[in-house]
């Protein structure tokens, strides 16, 4: 009976032990990739056309600052309308969920500018900041070409 019973305590004890002894560990470390991050943006069926990463040179900060290009034939507002439903955002980057006179806090915030305005060509900026990162796409496109461009850029902070 004795022994059942340091059995059972030691079947109790033993992971509270062990998450103890984890607490001193730092955790995994984030596996960020040039690849991975614009793969989270990369517009449906669009093609890249050049990426590159680098390092962001902030002092004292761990970061890096990265870029590319796609294209797609699909109109610039086909283009915004899939950001917007991704974010959960309205045209002005207003979260989709809050409701006249809430105010709904996340983890990131959004701004989206029409620069082109009334004009025949478009141009849109979306910003996305959050507290250790920031993404920036610029939709394009121009009278007479026939695809749109996404001018994607982000900058990430890897350690303090």
């Amino acid at each position: 009976m004795l022994t059942r019973k340091i059995s059972l305590a030691t079947l109790v004890v033993l992971p509270f032990a062990c998450c103890l002894g984890m607490a001193d560990e730092a955790p995994p470390e984030e596996k960020v990739t040039l690849m991975g991050m614009l793969l989270e943006w990369r517009y449906p069926e669009a093609k890249f056309n050049g990426a590159e990463t680098s390092d962001a040179a902030v002092k004292e900060i761990s970061a890096i600052k990265s870029k590319a290009v796609l294209t797609t034939p699909d109109s610039a507002e086909k283009v915004m309308a899939f950001y917007r439903k991704k974010l959960n955002v309205d045209a002005e980057g207003r979260n989709l969920d809050e409701k006249e006179g809430e105010r709904i806090t996340t983890d990131r915030s959004v701004l989206i500018q029409d620069v082109a305005g009334d004009r025949t060509s478009k141009l849109y900026v979306i910003a996305i900041n959050g507290t250790k990162s920031s993404t920036t796409l610029v939709v394009s496109r121009t009278d007479g070409d026939d695809v749109t461009r996404i001018a994607w850029s982000d900058y990430r902070q890897l350690a303090p």
